[in-house]
This record gives C-alpha cells, sequence and structure tokens, in this order.
C-alpha cells in the first residue's frame, strides 16, 4: 500500500508540475530564468521517479514471455521526460545550443492534435484486438497466439508505433521540438529492448506460423 501511495504522489504531482509549466510557457506572462528551470525540474524529476518506481516495483517478465527490458508505456514516458529535461536544463541553465530555425515547423498545434487523436485510435484498435481475444497485450506475460487481423494485419507493432506517433503528436502540440527529437530514443529503446525479444519468443514459441506472419506484414508500418 505504501509503494502505491509514494506512486500516486510522485505521479500526479509531476502532472500539476508539467500543467503548471506549460500554463506559463504556452501563455503569455513573464517569469525568471530560474523559476522557469525550478518549475521544469519539479515536472521532469518528479516524473523521472515515477517511472524508476514502476520500473523496480512491478516490472518482471513470466518465465514463457519475450524478456523486455521495460514495459512499454514506461518506456515512453520516460523517453518523452528525458526530451523535456534536456531542453528545459539547457534552456534555462547550461544554454549550450539552440534549436535551429528550421526545426519551427515542427511547433503546430492543430497538427499535434491531428496525430495525437491518430495515434491514440491505433492504439485503441491494438487494445480492442486483444480483449477480443482474451489475450494480455502487455509483453512481459505469455502469448497464448499470434495476432494478425485488423489492424495487426498492416504492422506487427500498432501499439509501439501509436506510442511513438503520440509523443511526436504530443511535443509538436506543446511546441517543444525536443520531446520530438526524443522519439527516435523511444524507437531505438523498442527496437532493441522489446520488439527484438518479443519476436525471438514468438519465432520461438510459435514457429513457422509466426515466421510466416512476420515475412508478410511489416514490423512498423
Amino acid at each position: 500500500m505504501f509503494k502505491k501511495w509514494i506512486i500516486y504522489l510522485t505521479f500526479f504531482y509531476s502532472i500539476y508540475s508539467y500543467v503548471t509549466f506549460f500554463r506559463w510557457y504556452l501563455g503569455d506572462q513573464q517569469m525568471i530564468i530560474e523559476d522557469s528551470l525550478y518549475l521544469s525540474l519539479h515536472a521532469s524529476i518528479s516524473l523521472f521517479i515515477f517511472t524508476i518506481l514502476i520500473h523496480i516495483f512491478y516490472h518482471s517478465n513470466d518465465d514463457d514471455a519475450a524478456q523486455v527490458i521495460s514495459f512499454p508505456p514506461i518506456i515512453f514516458l520516460f523517453s518523452m521526460n528525458s526530451g523535456f529535461f534536456v531542453s528545459t536544463v539547457n534552456m534555462y541553465h547550461f544554454q549550450f545550443y539552440s534549436v535551429p530555425k528550421y526545426f519551427d515547423f515542427l511547433r503546430n498545434t492543430e497538427i499535434g492534435l491531428i496525430i495525437i487523436i491518430f495515434a491514440i485510435l491505433i492504439i485503441s484498435s491494438a487494445l480492442k484486438n486483444f480483449k477480443e481475444k482474451s489475450e494480455d497485450p502487455m509483453p512481459t506475460t505469455s502469448s497464448s497466439l499470434i495476432i494478425s487481423d485488423g489492424i495487426y494485419n498492416f504492422s506487427r507493432n500498432p501499439m509501439y508505433l501509436g506510442l511513438c506517433l503520440l509523443q511526436v503528436g504530443i511535443g509538436m502540440a506543446l511546441s517543444f521540438t525536443h520531446i520530438i527529437m526524443f522519439t527516435l530514443l523511444t524507437i531505438v529503446i523498442y527496437r532493441y529492448g522489446v520488439i527484438d525479444k518479443e519476436e525471438r519468443y514468438l519465432e520461438e514459441k510459435f514457429g513457422d506460423k509466426y515466421i510466416s506472419y512476420k515475412n508478410k506484414t511489416r514490423r512498423w508500418l
């Protein structure tokens, strides 16, 4: 119970701090640079603590499961938060560099919201497939069948694709290019820390059936 309370408190405090920061960042109110750094650190550090605690307290792989490095949604949150942290610490403290102006096309609230909606639809469709077949979508648990219909007819990993698109959409909607850039980190971690391990597990368990599906359906899109 104590562990859950710590996790809830760090998560909700992080959300509160993020909302407070972006209300200022996207608004017209002036703020001294030290206070901006203070706000951003409260948001990012509390979310880092949340993701680390979730991983330490709850991550474990079943013996009959892909031995993934962590929960995919936690990887997504960690990567997105890392982009925010690097950006704000650079902007409000070190000021080692500035993002070139030609990346400004990535700051677009309307397009960002469209991408977010599209990403949510992809993830929801994939989760619906799992629910219809009474399968657990979390890769830390055992798989009893290969899902290859619906959206899985177009992508072997639509949920990971959706999470990556969601990160891009959030970065665009919030005018935060580092969040978008760190999508590359999300992709790399998914590719080598999750997908490779899932594919190895599914090939060993389902053999030619999975290999046939793998050969006809792309990894991402």
